[in-house]
């Protein structure tokens, strides 16, 4: 029986038949111009049959694309902008066809962090469930974050869960909570991810981080005129979907695993990862194509 890319290969590409093996390889070739097609011939390419009123959630090509979509609230997150970006990364780490996101936030600001409007809760009992950040979910894939203006709060830790982060100049970072009697989520987080005394001015003293700082301490790792932050986000979201997906996403899952563990629980994973993914198809056509001078075409195992 015919798999789905032989008749796929042949229904649209091939009036003649062709072995399996044939179609596959054919099918592997050609599938980014098939998807480019389709694209260009859809006009309503990269919307999801999701019903979404908090972010939106595009898909072209290998691309996705999601937006925190509460302008007039500055993008604030409540409880349902949580659980929206929840279910947008587990569609986005079980798509096979997607290879990296795109984060950012409509409006005048990436994000004012979470909604308070809602006053201090009567009674408060930690869960440690936060879907919407996306390594909560083994989300394995790369995530590119593309801020601007303010960034505050939880709305800075959805940021700083991106692999890949750049801002525009106007870009601040700030932790209010202590402000308001609040004790940041990811503080026991922060100083895996950031210099000790910078996450202790940021949590400790409630100040404000710019974008020029935050670049010379390695919390982003670009600035960009305004006009240049999406080309440049795409830029580099390109240039993840020309190398081989099981090599990327097999180096992110060992820094997600490893990122808390003592020397020999990462060299376990090491040799986990490093096994699967150096006996995979990627690893073969990468050293055909790096024998045979060409871009590499990477199956999609």
């Amino acid at each position: 029986m015919r798999g789905v890319e032989d008749c796929l290969f042949i229904n649209i590409w091939s009036p003649h038949p062709v072995t399996s093996s044939q179609a596959r390889q054919k099918f592997n070739r050609l599938l980014p111009a098939y998807f480019f097609l389709i694209n260009s011939a859809d006009p309503d390419n990269g919307k999801t049959d999701m019903e979404l009123e908090t972010v939106i959630y595009e898909k072209k090509d290998a691309i996705a694309y999601v937006t925190l979509n509460r302008p007039d609230k500055l993008n604030a997150m409540d409880q349902q902008l949580h659980e929206e970006l929840g279910t947008i990364w587990a569609d986005f780490r079980d798509d096979p066809v997607l290879r990296v996101a795109i984060l950012s936030g409509n409006g005048r600001c990436f994000s004012a962090g979470a909604d308070l409007s809602g006053g201090a809760p009567d009674s408060y009992q930690y869960t440690g469930e936060f879907p919407d950040i996306s390594q909560t979910q083994r989300v394995f894939k790369p995530i590119i974050a593309a801020l601007h203006s303010h960034v505050v709060g939880y709305g800075m830790w959805i940021a700083l869960d991106a692999d890949i982060r750049i801002a525009t100049a106007d870009t601040s970072f700030w932790l209010p909570e202590p402000q308001w009697g609040i004790a940041t989520i990811p503080c026991g987080w922060f100083p895996k991810i950031m210099p000790w005394a910078i996450a202790s001015e940021l949590l400790l003293m409630a100040d404000r981080i710019s974008a020029e700082r935050a670049f010379q301490i390695g919390m982003i790792n670009k600035i960009v005129e305004a006009d240049q932050l999406m080309k440049e986000a795409e830029r580099m979201a390109q240039r993840i979907c020309e190398l081989s997906p099981v090599a990327v996403q097999g180096m992110k899952e060992s820094m997600v695993r490893a990122a808390s563990l003592d020397y020999s629980a990462v060299d376990q994973i090491t040799d986990w990862i490093q096994t699967r993914v150096m006996n995979s198809q990627d690893r073969q056509e990468g050293g055909r194509a790096f024998n045979e001078k060409r871009q590499a075409v990477w199956p999609n195992e």
